[in-house]
């Protein structure tokens, strides 16, 4: 059905309830826009008290949660058989007739529903009541149904109070864990610093510990090494004067030796045969002694020598000195020993052949 432009139309201001104000969403499906159309349609018609009752909104909701139907107050549209059935429920107004104004909502109602859709529209008309003069003070139910939404608004209001009120208690939760994770990590991030300036100061601590000892033991060695140094120049030293007192032994041995030698020869000259026999032998015996002592002397101060080369031979070394060979001490000890047993044995043998001479 097209719109004629050149017919005159009426324009009625009509004061739509609260629920036909609101702006209806950009996705909203035909059957609700054709539900609000109707609806407002219907209210400027005149004649028109207001549309549907408690009973006829509660049948409308229930309906259009079973099945694909929408409505407004009073109306309720259903598409079925590829057709949309309209129903609307009105209350006419005392004295106004209430067929025509039936007849008039069920026409202008298809008329604007039909510029919606291709789809064939049926419109039913429902009068619920007429409003008479005395009808303006609150029945009852009225007062039940004004009851009943206002226990809804305090009850939609205090869920979205307590709604509010919880997201600011979880904004704030949230807060105080955000402020403790903060402090976590800023505790974490000191207990990380403290440790690692702690391993470095044990590290340093045990770098000096490691410098001193190893200055500690180098002081040591180096001390080790002057006192074995010292040890080796005293026992060459005693090597030197042991060995020149033996040369100075074995010489006073043969002195002593050629001077019992002369004797016995002189006793010899003026004893008799026999005597001078065992003056010759106590002379033979006196050279032998002396000898043996010079020996012994001259192999003492080749050991003395020996010890010295060493001694100084070990001196020069820093690091690997050492206290002198007990091999070599002992070598000068015997040697020394040999000299006296020698120079012992040849004063008993002149001691002997002395009495045997004066005998």
């Amino acid at each position: 059905m097209q719109h004629d432009p050149n017919a005159r139309t009426q324009i009625t201001e009509v004061d739509l309830p609260a629920e036909l104000t609101e702006p209806l969403p950009a996705d909203a499906s035909t059957v609700t826009v054709a539900a609000r159309t109707a609806a407002e349609t219907a209210l400027g018609v005149g004649g028109v008290h207001h549309l549907g009752n408690l009973l006829a909104r509660a049948a409308d909701r229930v309906r259009s949660q079973l099945g694909r139907s929408a409505g407004a107050a009073g109306v309720q549209v259903d598409e079925a058989d590829a057709s949309l059935d309209v129903v609307v429920s009105i209350v006419v107004t005392y004295p106004e007739p209430v067929v025509a104004v039936a007849d008039e909502v069920r026409r202008q109602v298809r008329e604007a529903v039909s510029q919606l859709t291709d789809l064939p529209v049926s419109v039913d008309v429902r009068v619920l009541d007429v409003h008479g003069p005395f009808d303006d003070e609150p029945s009852a139910l009225d007062r039940a149904v004004e009851s009943g939404k206002d226990a809804v608004d305090r009850v939609r209001e205090g869920a979205a109070d307590a709604a509010e009120r919880a997201r600011d208690a979880a904004g704030d939760a949230v807060d105080r864990a955000r402020d403790a994770a903060a402090t976590a990590a800023d505790a974490l991030s000191d207990a990380t610093d403290r440790v690692r300036d702690a391993a470095a100061d044990a590290a340093d601590r045990t770098r000096d510990a490691a410098h001193d000892a190893a200055d500690r033991v180098e002081d040591a060695a180096h001390e080790a090494a002057d006192r074995t140094g010292d040890a080796v120049d005293e026992a060459a030293d005693r090597a030197r004067s042991g060995a020149a007192q033996a040369r100075d032994a074995a010489s006073d041995a043969a002195d002593h030796a050629r001077d019992a030698a002369g004797a016995a020869g002189d006793a010899a000259a003026s004893a008799g045969a026999a005597v001078a026999d065992r003056a010759a032998q106590a002379a033979d015996v006196a050279s032998d002694a002396a000898r043996t002592a010079g020996d012994e002397a001259e192999r003492a101060e080749r050991d003395a020598d020996h010890a010295d080369d060493t001694a100084r031979d070990r001196d020069a070394v820093d690091d690997d000195a050492r206290p002198v060979d007990a091999d070599d001490a002992e070598t000068v000890a015997s040697a020394l020993d040999e000299v006296s047993e020698t120079l012992a044995h040849a004063a008993d043998e002149l001691r002997d052949r002395d009495e045997d001479a004066r005998s």
